[in-house]
């Protein structure tokens, strides 16, 4: 009779690991060795994937992380007076999202009661729509993540206006002088984009008149605190 063996048999690539068959009695059962079509096939899928680890892998780790691909920040815009009407702007990285959290803090910080409630006098101030108007601000000057948190960093005012509204303003001042000298009113005067598009003929007035107030804001600080 024949004698009696064991033959492990290596299990198919979808078998689950460490999922050995054992073979019993009779014959050693030998598998067919791989065809040369096979060899191949296998060696260029190997290649294939160190290729994309190489040239992709780095890329997709430097970029925003999966939950911000893709992602949007909505907004309500005052539209025909109801803020029913929303609006939506990209979360552009995690770098960007940080700083409109910063936004948010200071925005928490400059009016706390109306960050309790979500409502400033008319206009809703949730989280996502101050994010939402920081974001569109930062589009209508084409200005950077940086810079657009400097313009709320010197006064939030911005950030309780009508997007829409702002970007009227700020196309008006543009009109009236240019981009660097509008942008350069911004920073002394956040406050000057409720100006409306009346601010077209009035720029002269409007560059004295932040001048004068940046001059003036440390000493306004150091009054308000020792008011408070």
């Amino acid at each position: 009779g024949s004698s009696t063996f064991l033959n492990f048999v290596c299990p198919p690539p979808s078998a689950s690991p460490g999922s050995l068959a054992l073979e019993g009695y009779g014959e050693a059962k030998r598998p067919a060795p791989p065809g040369a079509l096979t060899v191949v096939a296998a060696l260029l899928r190997v290649a294939c994937q160190g290729l994309v680890e190489a040239f992709v892998g780095p890329a997709l780790r430097s970029a925003a992380p999966r939950t911000l691909l893709r992602a949007e920040c909505m907004g309500r815009v005052r539209g025909d007076g109801s803020w029913t009407a929303e609006d939506s702007m990209p979360i552009e990285s995690e770098e960007e999202e940080n700083i409109a959290d910063e936004v948010w803090t200071i925005f928490e910080k400059a009016y706390p009661n109306a960050a309790k409630t979500g409502i400033f006098i008319d206009t809703p101030v949730e989280s996502r729509d101050v994010k939402y108007r920081w974001r569109r601000m930062k589009k209508t000057m084409d200005i950077t993540s940086q810079e657009a948190l400097e313009v709320v960093k010197v006064d939030p005012i911005p950030l309780v206006v009508d997007s829409d509204y702002v970007q009227l303003t700020w196309d008006a001042m543009v009109r009236g002088s240019s981009k660097d000298e509008a942008l350069g009113v911004v920073m002394n005067n956040p406050g000057v984009v409720t100006a409306g598009d009346d601010i077209e003929k009035q720029m002269a007035q409007a560059k004295v008149a932040g001048g004068f107030i940046a001059f003036t804001r440390p000493l306004n600080k150091v009054i308000q605190g020792l008011l408070r």
